[in-house]
């Protein structure tokens, strides 16, 4: 019978329940974000510092370690395997560079702390003690965890204002956009900002309409909780304000329909016996409780914290400051500052589904935004506030919407309120042949509310295709993944890093023994020793260009990447052909090179004569060559005639021109070549070029260059006909 009651009563929580058990069973298909290790480890080291007041390592067993003492997925010595099996498990990012006393863990010009905290704790658990997780999954099992408690937050916010169908929805909504649903397994920032944001509203809105102090209580730790991930938290203040006020006012004007007779004083009075006094202690504590927690939970604030605080806050004036010059709310700027790709990130990246749902929802919110103690308002503003704030140059983002992940929920649960108008307008509109068929409204409303719900199937099936890429999704609007690519849009195909493991589980699966592995763009962090083989070399000072010593060189292709105009990229396109990619809509995402011979073409050079003329611009030395005509170019060497000329020449810019007149600038100059790169060219520098044609090529030696020019000795390759 009580077994009965509480399905009866709960069943709809399956619906987050069988999101969660997905998510927690897929974490080891998902990578890590680029910056994650640095998380890690500072995590680690503050709470080996918290728990034990121990600032190192030294009294913890290594990781396992290579031949070059880097860490690896088994001791080179002992033939030890470094997984969830090993007897005494400690974590690959528990680093001894990277302990309480290192620059990491004691600076603050980054992200606050709490989130590393947790993500370290999860790993200490899950991997460390109990040994039921891989080292990496542990860390990112705190982000699935807190995105299942925005689910339940969402699902009981909106079954208590607007019933089981709207929840479930919502729910749905929450979990089917492509962003959340990946970067929950691999961002250890975001997603738990993002859910501890919209639990501290619902525990605020909770406990000012029920009078209780004890959820404004819980809104507040929810918050610091928030704040300590990141400081988004900062504009919750005017998310609450317009429902506060109209929530507060509909409150007084109910109180002061029943006093007969008004006055001044009388109004007064009610204003402030509005809230009991234990509600008012609540919010002048609601600040003081969100900053201590901030405060607390980041060790490296308290040697200096006047110092911290300001590196926090200058961080955050950095990177997330508006960067436009004219002054707020001014035509010029609106006219010029106004971001609309803030808004192209949100419909074409966003479910159809969901956007559709989300616009009925919001007129619908607006009619019915008195009922339920105004909550509507509180979500409306959520959402088209943090949409706004970034379109209009408030405040600035990059890297699409993983930022302001707080409008996600909102999003949902106005989508709710969309499907559940959108149910009853279709049950009406059925009622009639409904009952020629003899079918009850009970069956009817149900039949409906199926049909509303299998409205998501298509994003779904979308995301098991795209499986564990989503976070690369595009719908149909721009032509899906493949549309943005063909339109350029910016950062198409950015997987943050995620696709990283599985080019490193195709590497370790197919690369011959004791291959060699560099990243085209990134650095070391970027992959996790331990899930690489142990025997494949990982450097990338193994970038060999020209000299095409048997590398693989892995990269993670993104729309407008920054580095795309580099030598190190440009050759592995003009010369090289692929040997593996890992495809979204037919884009590749990531792709694998192995730098030998029988992948490319012909890369042979040929020594080139050339007319070369010195001058002086603007304080700076420049040196000139002109080829008798354009010719694509392949090297050029650099012979200076002491030491000095060398040390201060490192620097020097390197431009090309088919005219004389237009100078194009290359992203490298004199000392940007690896030690692989150049080796066996026997000159001081040496500047690669991918084949750029060009009949100019003009050198700029920094300012104050103190050498002549006329003693540097230069040699110019250029490509044979058929190398491209």
């Amino acid at each position: 019978m009580i077994h009965s009651i509480v399905v009866k009563r709960f069943w709809f929580l399956l619906v987050p329940l069988i999101f969660f058990l997905v998510s927690v069973g897929t974490l080891h298909h998902y990578g890590m974000n680029w910056d994650s290790p640095v998380h890690f480890a500072r995590g680690q080291a503050y709470l080996r510092y918290i728990l034990t007041g121990k600032t190192d390592y030294k009294d913890l067993p290594m990781f396992c370690q290579n031949a070059s003492n880097l860490n690896s997925r088994v001791d080179i010595q002992t033939g030890e395997v470094c997984d969830r099996h090993r007897k005494v498990r400690v974590s690959e990012y528990e680093s001894r560079l990277i302990d309480f006393n290192s620059w990491v863990s004691k600076g603050t010009y980054g992200h606050p702390a709490f989130s590393d905290i947790m993500i370290a704790s999860s790993n200490a658990v899950f991997y460390k003690q109990l040994g039921w997780m891989e080292d990496l999954e542990s860390y990112h099992l705190y982000g699935v965890v807190v995105t299942f408690l925005l689910a339940l937050t969402v699902m009981f916010w909106v079954q208590r204002t607007f019933g089981t169908f709207a929840s479930i929805v919502a729910v749905i909504t929450l979990y089917t956009v492509p962003l959340l649903f990946a970067e929950q397994h691999m961002n250890v920032k975001d997603p738990p900002m993002a859910a501890f944001f919209v639990i501290a509203l619902y525990f605020f809105w909770l406990g000012v309409t029920q009078k209780k102090a004890k959820y404004i209580i819980l809104s507040a730790l929810a918050g610091g909780a928030s704040f300590s991930t990141k400081l988004n938290f900062v504009f919750a203040p005017f998310v609450l304000f317009p429902w506060f006020l109209v929530f507060s006012f509909s409150q007084l004007k109910e109180k002061l329909s029943t006093v007969k007779k008004l006055s001044f004083g009388k109004i007064l009075g009610s204003i402030l016996n509005l809230y009991p006094k234990r509600i008012l202690g609540a919010f002048a504590a609601y600040p003081l409780i969100v900053f201590f927690f901030f405060f607390f939970s980041w060790p490296a604030l308290w040697i200096d914290p006047a110092k911290s605080l300001y590196e926090v806050i200058r961080y955050y004036t950095d990177i997330g400051g508006a960067t436009c010059s004219y002054t707020y709310f001014s035509l010029h700027w609106f006219l010029k500052c106004t971001q609309t790709t803030t808004l192209q990130y949100f419909f074409y990246t966003m479910p159809p589904i969901s956007i559709a749902l989300l616009l009925v929802g919001s007129v619908v919110a607006v009619f019915r935004f008195r009922e339920n103690n105004y909550v509507t308002i509180l979500w409306l503003t959520l959402f088209y506030f943090t949409i706004t704030r970034v379109t209009l140059s408030v405040t600035n983002i990059y890297g699409g919407l993983r930022q302001i992940m707080e409008y996600i929920a909102p999003m949902a649960m106005i989508a709710g309120i969309g499907a559940l108008f959108i149910r009853d307008l279709l049950v009406k509109a059925f009622s009639r042949l409904f009952k020629k068929l003899m079918l009850s409204s009970k069956v009817l409303v149900s039949t409906i509310s199926v049909v509303v719900v299998l409205g998501f199937v298509p994003i779904l099936i979308e995301l098991q295709k795209i499986h564990p890429n989503q976070n690369v999704y595009f719908n149909s609007f721009i032509g899906g993944l493949k549309g943005a690519a063909e339109s350029d849009f910016p950062g198409h195909g950015n997987s943050y890093g995620n696709a990283l493991l599985q080019g490193v589980r195709w590497l370790n699966a197919n690369a011959e023994p004791n291959a060699t592995l560099a990243l085209v763009s990134g650095n070391a962090q970027n992959i996790s020793r331990a899930t690489l083989r142990e025997d494949i070399l990982f450097s990338n000072g193994a970038r060999s260009g020209f000299n095409q010593e048997g590398e693989y060189q892995m990269l993670m292709v993104t729309g407008q990447d920054l580095f795309r105009n580099t030598f190190r990229y440009q050759y592995l396109y003009n010369f090289l052909r692929p040997i593996y990619e890992i495809k979204v809509d037919d884009v590749a995402i990531l792709r694998i090179w192995k730098n030998s011979k029988e992948y490319s073409n012909n890369t042979q050079g040929v020594i080139e004569q050339f007319e070369r003329a010195e001058s002086v611009v603007d304080e700076k030395k420049e040196t000139v060559f002109k080829l008798k005509e354009r010719k694509a170019l392949k090297t050029l060497t650099v012979l200076l005639p002491n030491a000095t000329c060398k040390e201060k020449a490192v620097g020097a810019s390197v431009y090309i021109s088919d005219d004389d007149a237009r100078y194009l600038p290359k992203d490298e100059g004199l000392g940007n070549f690896s030690e692989r790169e150049v080796a066996g060219y026997n000159a001081d520098f040496v500047v690669l070029f991918p084949g750029d044609e060009a009949q100019y090529i003009k050198v700029v030696y920094p300012k104050n260059y103190p050498c002549e020019q006329d003693k540097t000795r230069f040699q110019l390759f250029t490509l044979k006909e058929d190398s491209r």
